[in-house]
């Protein structure tokens, strides 16, 4: 990228960045989601700073990737919300705070139906550390096929659970 590029995608982020904050935080509802969709919204300016600076509207360009970026965000959380079970399916008849040293046994368990990548790369995104985006860039997949993959482990994890719970 040349530098009047990068200078012109500066003062556009010192420019709108309160703004486009604002909006993908209306969306998203969420600070931290805000800040990671005008993150990538950015990324994407850097990565095709040629058709975004040759628009005639740089502003509503961002506002419409902001946009996505967001609504990007919302699909993938409703998606993994989609794929957990709540927590009185997995452990009938217990409250939450009941889980102590006597519950490891169930921590094995499941470790023991898939493989330590594949919990890993389950946990990471369960407990919300990484996105489904961040983990498809990190294993240099695509974002479907990482959908694919989290859903093969959930399915594991179902079934051992279930097995779990007949003994």
């Amino acid at each position: 990228m040349e530098q009047r590029d990068k200078l012109f995608i500066a003062e556009c982020y010192r420019k709108n960045y309160r703004s486009l904050y604002l909006h993908a935080y209306s969306m998203l509802g969420n600070q931290v989601e805000a800040e990671v969709a005008l993150q990538e919204t950015f990324l994407v300016a850097c990565k095709k700073a040629s058709e975004f600076i040759s628009k005639g509207h740089p502003e509503r360009w961002l506002e419409k990737t902001v946009e996505n970026m967001a609504l990007h965000i919302l699909r993938e959380r409703k998606y993994t919300a989609s794929l957990f079970l709540p927590f009185e399916e997995l452990a009938p008849g217990q409250e939450p705070s009941s889980l102590d040293e006597s519950s490891f046994e169930l921590i094995d368990f499941c470790q023991n139906a898939v493989t330590k990548d594949e919990l890993g790369f389950f946990l990471r995104i369960a407990e919300g550390s990484s996105t489904f985006l961040e983990e498809a860039n990190r294993q240099g997949i695509k974002l479907t096929t990482c959908y694919k993959r989290f859903e093969r482990a959930r399915e594991k994890l179902q079934k051992a659970l279930e097995e779990y719970n007949k003994n």
